[in-house]
């Protein structure tokens, strides 16, 4: 279903997953918006997760509740975040893995929403978004994120403080009044997260090799498409005679990726930005 292409956006480029998640959830809004015109409301009472539902045998609505909108707005908040976040969780992931993801976190953040309120009915991708940003905070705890507060004041934050103010809030949340599903935020986020950090355990001890070299390879090859990219042109000029052609040992691109899981692609210095240049170059050719 997913292939290798990928579509440019600006200076980023677009993964498959991420994309497709763009495009069906939009479509499916349409879609909702025409269709619950002409019956009153059907789609949503069919689509919708409701406790009712999921008793009387609709087994499919954990799911296709996340396609449903109540507004342009709420689809909006959704989408851009799934942009934001899922671009760069794809690449590290693979397609296949990051749907799992998102799905996942929906699906739970459903259920969750059914065992802690379950009253009237919930629609919206917000638990599948919460565990994208879940996921990113597991991953990426100190990675500096700026947002705009009522959409004019610009904040940053790190991801996991970022992660824990939400999740806060939709603690404290869930005991107002309100339409909101706030258990359904909560439960998704804490899904992605508690995937995250057990991604990470294993990649750390080694036992998710291949995580490993996911990010190797992905952190190798935008280092090498910067330097090779015209307009993102960037030159390392390194004597010749200082380069020594031995090859790293997989202990240390283990540290570098380390480092990078921590405290981001910037904190390498050159050198070590050349190692896993050479990690990429291998993972390729393997």
């Amino acid at each position: 279903m997913f292939g290798d292409q990928i579509v440019e956006v600006g200076h980023q480029r677009l993964p498959p997953a991420t994309r497709t998640v763009l495009w069906v959830t939009g479509a499916f809004f349409a879609l909702q918006m025409i269709l619950d015109h002409a019956t009153r409301g059907g789609v949503t009472y069919l689509f919708a997760l409701r406790r009712s539902g999921l008793m009387s045998g609709m087994l499919w609505q954990p799911v296709t509740y996340m396609l449903l909108h109540g507004s342009i707005l709420h689809i909006l908040l959704n989408l851009l975040v799934v942009f934001m976040f899922g671009r760069e969780l794809e690449r590290i992931l693979g397609a296949r893995r990051f749907l799992l993801l998102y799905i996942g976190s929906g699906v739970i953040g459903g259920l969750g929403w059914v065992m802690m309120s379950g009253r009237g009915y919930c629609i919206g991708a917000s638990g599948g978004v919460f565990g994208l940003i879940g996921m990113y905070a597991a991953l990426f705890p100190n990675r500096p994120i700026t947002l705009l507060l009522f959409f004019v004041l610009p904040i940053t934050l790190r991801a996991r403080l970022l992660a824990m103010i939400l999740a806060g809030v939709s603690v404290v949340m869930m005991f107002g009044d309100g339409n909101v599903a706030h258990s359904a935020h909560l439960a998704g986020g804490l899904a992605g997260y508690w995937f995250g950090a057990q991604l990470l355990r294993q990649a750390r001890r080694g036992s998710n090799r291949r995580l490993r070299k996911s990010l190797a390879d992905v952190v190798g090859g935008a280092m090498r498409a910067a330097r090779l990219r015209p307009r993102l042109r960037v030159e390392y000029h390194v004597p010749t005679d200082e380069v020594e052609a031995v090859a790293p040992s997989m202990a240390e691109v283990d540290r570098l990726l380390d480092k990078i899981l921590r405290h981001g692609v910037g904190s390498l210095t050159l050198s070590e930005r050349r190692t896993l240049e050479w990690a990429s170059e291998q993972l390729r050719s393997q």
